[in-house]
């Protein structure tokens, strides 16, 4: 990744601790942080980091995220968002390290979804890609960045011709969560 790559990406929410190195982005993200909206929990949480570029029309985002640690239910992956009650996001996260769940949640007119899926091993590094096809997204993880599993087909209500994409890091609990952007390219 070259820092010239990322001069049309901007911040919602931008952390207190990015460091642009060479070939990554070194983030931490502020405790306290999510993206989540629940009824049930009485949860609206709009206050997470998100680094992206607005686009029009159908994309191809990959996103490389590498990390030491994700338990508190910390997280970093991959987003598409209209605005703060209709948007996207898929993560690897678990409330410890010996469960790692590689999960999505769709957020539709402010009521937040979740699905999520144990997996064998817990990784340092992940793969995201998220695919738009009119308005229609498919969102697929990889371990290699070469054999991709797809996790979920979905729609955005409200979504207008552009749309926000990027990476995005929380930290729901009571300390930060670090992690490296080693990767965020468009195709």
């Amino acid at each position: 990744m070259r820092l010239e790559s990322l001069a049309d990406f901007q911040w919602y929410n931008e952390p207190a601790n990015v460091t642009f190195e060479e070939k990554n982005v070194k983030i931490i993200a502020k405790p306290q942080t999510d993206f989540w909206q629940s009824l049930h929990h009485q949860i609206k949480k709009d206050n997470a980091h998100f680094f992206y570029k607005t686009l029009k029309g159908d994309f191809t985002l990959i996103v490389k995220w590498q990390f030491t640690s994700y338990e508190n239910f910390n997280q970093c992956g991959i987003m598409a968002r209209v605005d703060e009650r209709n948007w996207f996001k898929s993560a690897l996260m678990s409330k410890n390290k010996n469960t790692p769940e590689i999960g999505t949640c769709v957020t539709i007119g402010g009521y937040s979804d979740w699905a999520g899926a144990l997996i064998s091993t817990a990784p340092e590094e992940i793969f995201y890609k998220l695919e738009r096809k009119g308005n229609d997204f498919i969102c697929f993880y990889s371990s290699d960045g070469h054999k991709y599993i797809r996790l979920r087909q979905f729609y955005l209500r409200g979504i207008e011709p552009d749309i926000k994409a990027g990476a995005y890091i929380a930290a729901p609990q009571n300390t930060p969560f670090e992690a490296v952007l080693d990767e965020i390219d468009f195709k």
